[in-house]
């Protein structure tokens, strides 16, 4: 927990907050000594060389080491022959700080659609399946069929967080011309040394959707791991670090 934001701090106290061995000295705690005790959020504690005393150190507290993980939602496939048009962009995902602490915006990019087929683009396809993400595989290609009974791709498990949707099936069977699967988001990971209290908005992006002819694309994802504990997103909403 925080040092005392008034009054008396003892140097037991200091090292209570931020480790250390006996016998104890102040020198220990500058902002850059080594080892460095000190976490960067206590910007109130002076680098080496500079004079130092018991009020640098009022509300000190150490930092929380916040592992992150964080991907977009997946492209929508494209109709194909069941329906013409490219498949829609999965929304972006993205960790923001909100209060308690200040770091720059994090963000996984949302998957691209799937692009439309011959005789549309040039592009020669049966319904693809959509990318597979980290988390699992895209949604199915769409059936073929030589008598018109040609399926909309299929949409991509909901756990497989920021997969591709498959693309529509194609008709005749011969003529190669499905959607294209949709692609992936982007996934980004990364460590946050973060004051306790600190506030993150955490912003999921959902998959592509809109085409009836191409399977949606599955929607974000986000995880924090504090001391071993994991706190999940797949719907936006805001993450407080525990103390």
């Amino acid at each position: 927990m925080a040092l005392p934001s008034s009054g008396t701090i003892s140097l037991n106290d200091i090292q209570t907050e931020f480790g250390g061995s006996n016998p104890i000295s102040l020198s220990e705690y500058y902002q850059n000594a080594s080892p460095d005790f000190v976490t960067s959020n206590n910007t109130g504690v002076p680098n080496t060389g500079n004079p130092i005393s018991m009020t640098n150190f009022y509300s000190a507290v150490l930092a929380k080491t916040v592992v992150y993980e964080i991907i977009g939602g997946g492209g929508e496939g494209a109709g194909g022959y069941y329906n013409t048009g490219g498949g829609n962009a999965g929304a972006n995902s993205s960790l923001t700080s909100a209060s308690g602490t200040s770091f720059t915006t994090v963000t996984s990019t949302g998957g691209v659609g799937g692009t439309q087929p011959a005789p549309f683009n040039g592009s020669y396809r049966v319904g693809e399946p959509g990318e597979a993400s980290y988390y699992g595989s895209g949604g199915n290609g769409g059936y073929n069929s030589n008598s018109s009974n040609q399926t909309a791709g299929f949409p991509a498990p909901s756990t497989s967080y920021g997969a591709g949707g498959g693309g529509g099936g194609a008709y005749p069977f011969s003529a190669n011309n499905g959607g294209g699967g949709g692609k992936a988001a982007t996934r980004q990971t990364g460590t946050l040394y973060l004051a306790p209290g600190s506030t993150i908005t955490v912003t999921i992006g959902s998959g592509g959707t809109g085409n009836p002819g191409g399977g949606d694309g599955a929607g974000g994802y986000a995880k924090f791991t504090v001391d071993g504990s994991d706190t999940e997103f797949t719907s936006s909403g805001t993450y407080t670090v525990p103390s």
